[in-house]
């Protein structure tokens, strides 16, 4: 009777898991599910089945069950569309990216499971308030004029 290791339970159950938003931006997520370490194929000049490139957020976004039909003359995924764009802003998309990245990567180096029981701790949720947070603090520290100290004073012409 052979011993059954952890090691295949955790593939089966990476398998089962649906790859969320996350994934597609922290680089795990490609076109058939999570990306898995690449083999070495048999042959010299194939690569391997299971290697691939990882897929954009926004083709997993326009993946789930519910999401509306994608155009490409307007490819915008519009679920805040019911809110007050006077009062009520998403952070920027490349800001949360950015945090999301950071705190992936902090989360493998530090964690001793490389980060694999973490995995949902920063939600969608989470990130959001994060980027508010962290555009608030911005805002709150550059004050009105203090994006001005950026750029370059106007050389005049003579």
């Amino acid at each position: 009777m052979a011993k059954s290791s952890s090691r295949p339970r955790k593939r089966r159950n990476v398998e089962q898991a649906k790859v969320t938003l996350y994934d597609a931006v922290a680089g795990r997520a490609g076109v058939e599910g999570f990306l898995t370490e690449p083999k070495p194929s048999k042959h010299r000049d194939t690569i391997s089945q299971n290697a691939g490139a990882a897929v954009p957020p926004e083709d997993v976004l326009f993946r789930q069950k519910g999401a509306p039909v994608r155009y490409e003359e307007d490819d915008i995924y519009n679920a805040d569309r019911h809110l007050d764009p006077s009062k009520q802003q998403l952070p920027d998309s490349d800001l949360l990216k950015a945090l999301h990245r950071y705190a992936s990567d902090c989360y493998a180096r530090v964690a001793e499971d490389g980060g694999e029981k973490d995995w949902r701790t920063l939600d969608e949720t989470a990130l959001l308030a994060l980027g508010i947070l962290i555009e608030e603090a911005a805002r709150e520290a550059l004050g009105e004029t203090g994006d001005l100290a950026l750029l370059e004073p106007a050389q005049e012409e003579g």
